[in-house]
């Protein structure tokens, strides 16, 4: 059961609507968690909704979809970070794209944690369409990528999920990459710089 927690957590994240814009360029910003032990950067229009700062309840004000982000942290420890796009793209299209990073005990190899996510995924019954799973190298060591279309029920959109799954030191760390299918295209770029970007400290 253990192994599927973060799959059901990362299931939930994506359930999450924002009207709250895609950056491929321009600055960004890095990310710590001391938590999770790791650092890794978005665009600077994103959100660090894990510190629950004044501006970001402020923020959650104006937009009362954040506030499930927020309940959410709160009753969590397993979520090490959560940043969400609020920029242009995100109000144009009233879903904050995001990335989030969750933390838990697992057993096995990565090749073993693969295996067990795949499986958990497919008896969702979410995923619609392929699913694909591949063995990547980042900078932060050799991961799991794994890209599908998923939709929860029939009151949520469809969503696209981009995760990256690492094994390290008795856990399992994912990087869970949402956004819309049509904005795919658009967050290819940020979604494989981001990734490229992260690094266990």
């Amino acid at each position: 059961m253990r192994l599927r927690l973060p799959v059901c957590l990362l299931l939930a994240l994506a359930l999450v609507p924002a009207a709250a814009g895609a950056s491929t360029g321009g600055s960004w910003t890095t990310h710590r968690s001391a938590a999770g032990g790791f650092t890794v950067s978005t665009p600077s229009t994103w959100i660090d909704m894990t510190r629950l700062t004044p501006q970001v309840l402020a923020k959650a004000k104006t937009v009362p979809a954040l506030q499930q982000y927020i309940t959410l942290l709160r009753t969590s420890k397993v979520v090490k970070l959560l940043v969400a796009d609020a920029g242009a793209t995100s109000l144009a299209n009233r879903y904050a794209s995001n990335l989030n990073v969750v933390q838990a005990p697992t057993v096995g190899d990565l090749r073993f944690q693969r295996d067990a996510t795949v499986a958990g995924l497919k008896s969702t019954g979410v995923v619609k369409g392929a699913l694909r799973a591949t063995y990547v190298t980042l900078p932060a060591g050799k991961a799991v990528s794994l890209q599908y279309q998923a939709r929860f029920n029939t009151t949520t959109p469809t969503v696209w999920l981009q995760q990256f799954l690492f094994v390290r030191g008795g856990n399992v760390t994912v990087l869970t990459y949402t956004t819309l299918p049509k904005l795919h295209g658009t967050y290819a770029a940020v979604f494989t710089r981001s990734a490229r970007s992260f690094r266990f400290r």
